[in-house]
């Protein structure tokens, strides 16, 4: 087990290391994609070298998402894996479009790059049936389940049965195949013995000669050295079959057969990451709930001074209190996240005719771009969300995994402090949502009440000062 566990943390740093030299081969990759090439023959050309690089990083992700026990590195090499499919796909779709053929070739730029054809060959990937095994497996019981129904319904055919052969002559077609086979092995059984008796009396007419030891022995070497010659001959002729791929090679011994090893190890890391898949999945829920009773009073008090603030600059400027904003359209939300302020568009009294005459020329430009476009852009390749994706996907590989200390994380477990990171919003948002919310909005509707009771004494007070007033009067009079 010791041996196994330092395997393990070899093969953690190896696929380590690869994905993030496979990351830093996308980051190239993204500086040329899209390309700016015009002519159509540099675009193809371009579009061909992309799609052979994003085939082999595509390969280095997928082995990399096989092999990570990590939970949280494996869903961000998915996030790029599934990116870098989709956007490698759409580049094989803008070629065939581009050339007009289903099937291209790309021998000249293999040739270049220094690649063999089997680098353009496409493995499926493995999570696609490794993360199915459950549907997988049901579907097949359905088919199983189809199948027996059906042969059940099915009545026994008679006619068949009458058709087919009868014991007695099976029989008789055994006897006659026995017999036959035991005739031809007592012939050629007679003919050796015949054959050894002609050469033992040829021997005894013509005497036995007496033999000398070293033409004997000439006679030994000579034959030996041709079995060997022979057997080394068919040796050489196997391997050869065997290397230009027309001939399987001889399977080895179990325990030392590289293929049957590498099978155990991929066995033992699937274990590994389910272990780890379930400790982090464990861990999401234990980290969120101590998140919210350790965080939450904090972010509560924070949230309600930031709309009480809210209300104050609201009626500063407004001379009355906001409604609050209803569940349907985000309650509280725009508070903390404003939408972006548009500028302020051009008065349409004095802009107006200077903008229609703008208007008049921005059309005819239009109509003569229009048709430019739809010569020179028949071909061109709109842009791709996959490259946003891939974009993110790097930048967050460079935030989050590229300068990380992981020395101490041997065993790849997951990582509580990127955990909090993460669920911090959703925590913040549910104690939001289901609790600031209600009680700011009652609270907002006691300051309303407040307010109107307060203008409402206001005035009661300066009628009765009025009223006293004019009393005063009369008693002077």
């Amino acid at each position: 087990w010791g041996g196994a566990g330092r395997g393990v943390r070899m093969a953690n740093v190896t696929y380590d290391l690869l994905w993030r030299e496979t990351m830093r081969d996308l980051l190239d990759m993204l500086e040329l994609d899209p390309p700016t090439d015009e002519d159509e023959e540099e675009a193809f050309q371009h579009f061909s070298y992309l799609y052979i690089k994003y085939v082999q990083i595509f390969k280095n992700l997928e082995d990399c998402y096989d092999q990570h026990v990590h939970p949280q590195k494996r869903l961000d090499v998915k996030e790029v894996l599934e990116a870098v499919i989709g956007r490698m796909l759409e580049i094989k779709q803008y070629l065939t479009n581009l050339s007009g053929l289903k099937f291209i070739n790309f021998d000249d730029i293999l040739v270049d790059l220094k690649l063999i054809p089997e680098t353009l060959e496409l493995p499926v990937p493995r999570y696609f049936v490794d993360e199915r095994q459950k549907d997988l497996a049901l579907r097949e019981k359905l088919v199983q389940t189809l199948i027996a129904a059906r042969d059940a319904d099915k009545e026994p055919d008679a006619e068949a049965e009458k058709e087919g052969m009868s014991i007695d002559d099976a029989i008789r077609i055994i006897q006659v195949n026995e017999r036959g086979r035991q005739g031809n092995q007592r012939a050629r059984f007679m003919k050796e013995i015949r054959k050894q008796e002609d050469l033992e009396k040829k021997m005894r007419d013509v005497g036995q000669p007496e033999t000398d030891p070293d033409s004997a022995a000439v006679v030994i070497q000579k034959l030996f050295r041709g079995f060997k010659t022979m057997k080394q001959a068919r040796q050489m002729r196997e391997e050869e079959l065997v290397f230009i791929g027309m001939k399987e090679p001889e399977p080895k011994p179990r325990e030392i057969d590289p293929m049957h090893r590498q099978g155990e190890i991929r066995s033992r890391r699937k274990i590994v990451q389910a272990q780890n898949k379930d400790e982090y999945e464990e861990a999401l829920v234990n980290i969120r709930r101590k998140i919210y009773d350790d965080e939450g009073v904090d972010m509560r008090e924070q949230m309600m001074d930031k709309i009480r603030q809210w209300f104050v600059a609201f009626r500063e400027q407004n001379e009355s209190f906001p409604d609050y904003p209803e569940e349907d359209v985000g309650g509280s939300v725009f508070i903390f996240d404003p939408p972006p302020v548009l500028e302020e568009e051009v008065d349409e009294d004095e802009g107006g005719k200077k903008d229609a005459k703008k208007d008049d020329k921005k059309k005819d430009d239009k109509k003569k771009g229009a048709d430019e476009e739809e010569d020179e852009g028949a071909n061109e390749l709109p842009p791709s969300e996959f490259v946003l994706a891939m974009q993110s996907c790097t930048e967050k590989f460079c935030q989050v995994w590229q300068d990380r200390d992981e020395s101490q994380n041997f065993a790849q477990k997951y990582d509580a402090e990127l955990i909090r990171e993460a669920l911090r919003p959703g925590v913040r948002d549910e104690i939001r949502i289901k609790e600031v919310d209600a009680v700011m909005r009652e609270e907002l509707e006691n300051l309303k009440l407040a307010v109107e009771k307060g203008k409402k004494k206001g005035k009661k007070k300066g009628k009765k000062k009025g009223k006293k007033g004019k009393k005063g009067k009369k008693g002077k009079k």
